[in-house]
């Protein structure tokens, strides 16, 4: 009969404390969410992120591209390139778009991090990080596989002012040596070059700031134009494709803490900002003066759609009409 007491009255406590245990587990969970909760922060990186895609949902319906805010089937209604674009961490509930040139190097080694490989991550030099191997893409799922995981994962892509990225792109791929660009300087160069010697033609590494746009602006350019500085709409279609974190460059210390929050990384791994030799706005600068009146306006042009959806500022001395 005792024995019988001692156990409902161990049943009891066991279900007090239940109770109790979920009582607290929910207030914690429902404090995380409530917005008078959150810290200054976290506030203001969510104030931040509304804004962003107020602007993103406007401009792509008034380009008329559409954006209902859902995700779209992706085999019908992404390009591939895209799709081999999106980078995914299963671990992390993760799907991350490249853009060249904004901050993507330093996102793959937070991908590798994120895989178990921080040691790999580390050792990797700059060349060997873009190394395919090393990632999950989604264009390795079937439909189902895709659709699950943009549906339930983290969708995130980083942007960049886009002079500055194409500056940036031009200062890395042809002012330092690099094998595979030295076939567009050699091609720039004999397209857009008057009375141009063998010996740089041969070399392909003098391309100037203005040829490279020049090439750009061609219609009936000699190469195919490269992801370094093809506009970031383009490479991940932000007007069909549901992101849920927009990031910047200029912004990137608080954009990415934010995110790897949000994905519940561990407080150990971080986005290691390399600012030394970034194209800033006084060096793009520098570099647009070099451009004829006519020239500029035309490169505002065909990054136009970078500057609506993202929300950058269009330069002052663009002729061009903000939607």
């Amino acid at each position: 009969m005792e024995s019988n007491k001692v156990f409902l009255l161990l049943v009891v406590c066991g279900m007090a404390l239940l109770v109790v245990f979920l009582d607290i587990h929910l207030f914690t969970a429902e404090s995380l969410t409530r917005p008078s909760a959150l810290t200054p922060r976290i506030k203001e990186q969510r104030i931040t992120q509304e804004e962003r895609f107020a602007t993103l949902f406007r401009v792509c319906r008034q380009l008329k591209k559409s954006h209902n805010k859902s995700t779209l089937l992706p085999p019908v209604n992404l390009r591939l390139d895209v799709l081999t674009r999106l980078y995914v961490s299963d671990r992390y509930s993760l799907v991350y778009c490249e853009v060249p040139k904004a901050g993507c190097t330093n996102w793959k080694r937070v991908l590798l991090t994120m895989a178990g490989n921080a040691n790999l991550s580390r050792v990797l030099s700059q060349n060997d990080v873009h190394v395919i191997k090393n990632y999950t893409k989604l264009s390795q799922f079937d439909a189902a596989g895709q659709r699950s995981r943009l549906d339930g994962y983290t969708v995130m892509m980083f942007v960049r002012e886009p002079m500055e990225r194409i500056v940036s792109a031009y200062r890395d791929k042809f002012l330092h040596e690099n094998e595979y660009y030295q076939l567009y300087g050699r091609t720039i160069m004999k397209h857009y070059r008057k009375n141009s010697t063998n010996v740089p033609l041969a070399k392909g590494d003098y391309v100037t700031f203005p040829e490279l746009v020049r090439f750009i602006l061609d219609p009936k350019r000699p190469l195919w134009q490269d992801v370094h500085w093809l506009p970031a709409h383009h490479l991940c279609q932000p007007c069909l494709l549901r992101y849920d974190f927009l990031g910047k460059v200029e912004t990137v210390r608080h954009d990415a803490a934010a995110l790897l929050a949000r994905v519940r990384a561990p407080g150990s791994l971080a986005y290691t900002q390399t600012p030394s030799g970034r194209s800033t706005a006084t060096v793009t600068d520098q570099y647009l003066a070099q451009l004829s009146p006519e020239m500029r306006q035309k490169i505002y042009e065909f990054y136009f759609e970078d500057y609506m959806l993202f929300g950058y500022p269009l330069p002052s001395e663009a002729n061009l009409k903000p939607i």
